[in-house]
């Protein structure tokens, strides 16, 4: 077996093209397979050397890993079609040779009108040129440079086994007609050239979305014309959003830079690409790699799409956070805290990781971990909005006045047996009149850590502010 995953780095890996590469990589794994990359680059005008190192680069922080290229000393690869010109050239002249392809000289006003045409008379569209003799073709090439076409047979019928759809069928009427296959610039395009790479390279099986199942005939027609080998294919469904339409921007994070940059772990990024479409016989979700690989069989995923869970891929990310050791997820965090502007370095490790401790379980993504430390991190904590709602209260402002006058007889080593019990012995609130306030005046928000927990971390000089911050504002 050999597999492939086909990037065009025309922009960004989007989550749907990670769950095809996620797949690919998988099913390798478990046949121990070649699993190659190709980059498939012909759309000069879009395609970007920045657009495809980003995409390889994500590729690698998924752990997916490819074990060929042309260029052993550079990593494996990838294979780049805009690399492969030459070998188009030559497979062009078979298919003109043969009367499998021609030379179109119709204008795109005239294609249109005759495909309308054709669509009136409820026939296949037919291109004017396909008929013209190969010297024809020659002569008037002359006269400029022309796109090059297939000619689509007539009537024939087109069919596979798709390890996921089932057994497709297709009419070469239905098709869409003659196709182009190299454009007037002299560059190919993608149906004609893929079905080429894929005989050369000896993929045996191609796992892509179902975007790509019109595609296929087309692919299984230029295999056939010029005598090569076509592999097994498996269409995955389409990836929707809540509201059952074609996952975008509108539904959330679709760029897997951007699951990145938001502290989601490519262990829980690759365990739900790879369960999405289907489910254990267990129902066990949260699976190592191993385990993946293992239960993984490419037949079971559904034939409809599937809808993606963004809650459900941050919960399974929080498990896995959870996972890590204190010192592990430290350096996991430290990144996020510093972006936020909290002061770290001065830090001892032992209280960072105290900190971490404290705060790691409210984090289902490492970007969570900001709010939480800076309970412990900040000078000054501005209250939230229930918070500052609170401190405006009579009692709040009683609380804060008494905190006020007892905080500087304190010191780092009595502040945690003396704040609250003064504030209690000089006040008579009781309950949730007496710790809501003095939670929101210390944290500035109403959940949160034990306090006994959070005031030695947050030490006497940060509470001191924090105290004389809202004495001034709410007093």
């Amino acid at each position: 077996m050999r597999v492939r995953f086909a990037p065009s780095p025309t922009g960004y890996l989007h989550i749907g093209n990670a769950r095809t590469a996620v797949v690919n990589h998988i099913t390798a794994k478990k046949s121990g397979a070649d699993f190659i990359i190709r980059v498939e680059d012909t759309d000069k005008e879009r395609s970007t050397v920045e657009s495809e190192i980003s995409i390889l680069d994500d590729l690698r922080w998924l752990g997916i890993e490819w074990n060929e290229g042309p260029d052993k000393d550079k990593g494996h690869g990838p294979y780049r079609q805009s690399e492969r010109d030459e070998i188009y050239r030559e497979y062009t002249k078979r298919l003109l040779l043969t009367g499998h392809a021609f030379t179109c000289f119709c204008s795109n006003e005239q294609v249109e009108e005759d495909k309308k045409q054709a669509m009136t008379e409820n026939r296949p569209f037919l291109d004017r040129c396909r008929n013209l003799t190969l010297t024809e073709q020659e002569e008037l090439s002359f006269h400029g440079e022309y796109p090059v076409k297939f000619k689509v047979p007539v009537d024939e019928t087109i069919e596979f086994d798709d390890k996921i759809k089932g057994h497709v069928v297709f009419n070469s009427s239905n098709i869409g007609g003659d196709f182009i296959i190299v454009r007037s610039d002299g560059g190919p395009v993608y149906n004609y050239i893929v079905s080429i790479d894929d005989a050369l390279m000896e993929i045996t099986h191609v796992i892509r979305g179902e975007d790509h199942l019109s595609n296929t005939p087309k692919q299984i027609l230029i295999a056939k014309a010029l005598g090569l080998p076509f592999p097994e294919y498996a269409h995955l469904p389409l990836i929707l959003g809540s509201d059952k339409k074609k996952l975008s921007k509108r539904h959330g994070i679709t760029s897997v830079d951007l699951y990145r940059q938001e502290g989601y772990l490519p262990e829980a990024l690759m365990n739900y690409l790879g369960l999405l479409g289907w489910s254990t016989e267990s129902g066990e979700e949260i699976l190592e790699f191993d385990q993946l690989v293992s239960l993984f069989d490419i037949s079971s995923i559904g034939k409809s799409a599937a809808v993606f869970d963004f809650q459900k891929l941050k919960w399974m990310n929080g498990s896995y956070i959870k996972k890590y050791s204190l010192s592990e997820i430290t350096d996991m965090f430290i990144p996020y805290l510093d972006k936020a502007g909290l002061e770290i370095k001065s830090l001892s490790r032992e209280k960072l990781e105290n900190i971490i401790s404290i705060t790691r379980n409210s984090c289902e993504i490492l970007s969570d971990i900001i709010k939480p430390a800076g309970i412990f991190l900040n000078e000054i904590n501005i209250p939230d909005e229930e918070a500052d709602k609170l401190l405006k209260e009579d009692y709040s402002r009683d609380i804060i006045n008494t905190a006020s006058g007892i905080i500087p007889v304190l010191n780092d080593e009595t502040v945690l047996t003396g704040l609250i019990p003064g504030i209690k012995e000089n006040t008579e609130h009781k309950g949730k009149k007496l710790f809501h306030p003095i939670r929101a005046m210390i944290t500035g928000t109403l959940s949160g850590p034990d306090l006994d927990i959070a005031i030695p971390v947050i030490g006497y000089n940060n509470l001191k502010k924090r105290i004389d911050y809202c004495k001034q504002k709410y007093c």
